[in-house]
Parts: C-alpha cells; structure tokens; sequence
C-alpha cells in the first residue's frame, strides 16, 4: 500500500512546489516589484524601503517615495542612502532648508565621499541665491570626481550667474563632453 501511494505524494509535492516557484517568479517580473515584495517580508529593514522611495521617486510619485525614505533613516538612522535622495525631494518641494540641513548633516558621516551629495548641496544653496556656497560645493563634487558632468554644469551656472563668463564656458564644454562620451 505504501509503495502505490509515493508516486501521489510525490507529484502533489512537485505541484507544490512548482506553484510556489510560479508565485516567487511573478515577483522577479520587475525590480520594483522585488523592493515591494522585500518591504513587506522585512518590514524593518531600512534597505528595502530605501528602495522602494527610489522605485516612487523615479515614478514621480514623490510623497510615496519621501514615505519611505523617511522610514529607511527611522528603522536605521545610520544607513546613509536614503538621505541625498530626501533632502533632493524636500528641496524640489520647496523645503530648501531642510534638505540643506540634512545633506550638511549627511556628508561629513558618508563612508567615502560622493560627489551627489555635495552636487546636490549646491544646487540647494544655489536656490537659496548662496552662490559663493554653492560655488564651493560643486568644486568639492569635481575635486571627487572630475568627470562628473552634472556638477560642472551646475558649477558653470553659478560662474554664468556671477559673470565669470570663461569659467562658465569651460565647465559647459567639460559637461558636453563627459555626457557625449559615456
């Protein structure tokens, strides 16, 4: 009796199986969907809701993504990585300030220096017509990395702004050609 019952138990343990291997398959389907999927299963962990805010941010849902950014840093204040993206929401929201204090506070605790966060400071003192600052932050971006075409054309904005008309150009040309040739 034995032996005619395995061949049943062992296909229901392949239906199973294979059920639960369609079911994990549907969330591989889309990155999105992976972060989604891990938020929920690790609701404590900061990484994933990090990047679940990245997933929203890029949708331009920018609520949801300030959302989950905000509860990344609460679960682990000390996982830096939501918090460049954060302040950059607070800043498109108007919130300056803010997102100049948390990237002030940021920058000095990032393990090794990132040239988005101190590109992403200047813009905010930019907005705040905090030319000189923002001057200075964008060459602390380009002292990091010289290639980083966003930062030298901001920083050729700032020299625009202020009438440095030739520094402006170079840094320009610099962004031309570090976005032409990837």
């Amino acid at each position: 009796m034995l032996l005619k019952s395995r061949p049943v138990f062992f296909i229901a343990i392949a239906a199973v199986l294979s059920f639960a291997a369609f079911q994990r398959n549907t969330v591989w389907m889309g990155r999105a969907a992976v972060w989604l999927d891990a938020a929920q299963k690790a609701p404590l962990k900061a990484r994933p809701h990090a990047n679940v805010g990245l997933f929203y941010d890029m949708a331009g849902d920018l609520d949801m993504a300030r959302d989950e950014y905000k509860r990344a840093i609460q679960l682990e204040p000390d996982y830096l990585a939501p918090y460049g993206p954060l302040a950059v929401i607070y800043g498109k929201k108007g919130d300056i300030d803010m997102a100049i204090n948390m990237l002030l506070w940021a920058i000095p605790r990032l393990p090794n220096k990132d040239p988005k966060f101190n590109t992403a400071l200047g813009v905010a003192y930019r907005a705040k017509g905090m030319l000189k600052e923002a001057e200075m932050e964008f060459q602390e971006a380009l002292r990091v990395n010289p290639y980083y075409a966003i930062a030298h054309y901001n920083l050729a904005q700032v020299y625009e702004q202020i009438g440095l008309k030739d520094e402006a150009l170079k840094h320009y040309r610099s962004f031309e050609e570090f976005t032409s040739n990837p």
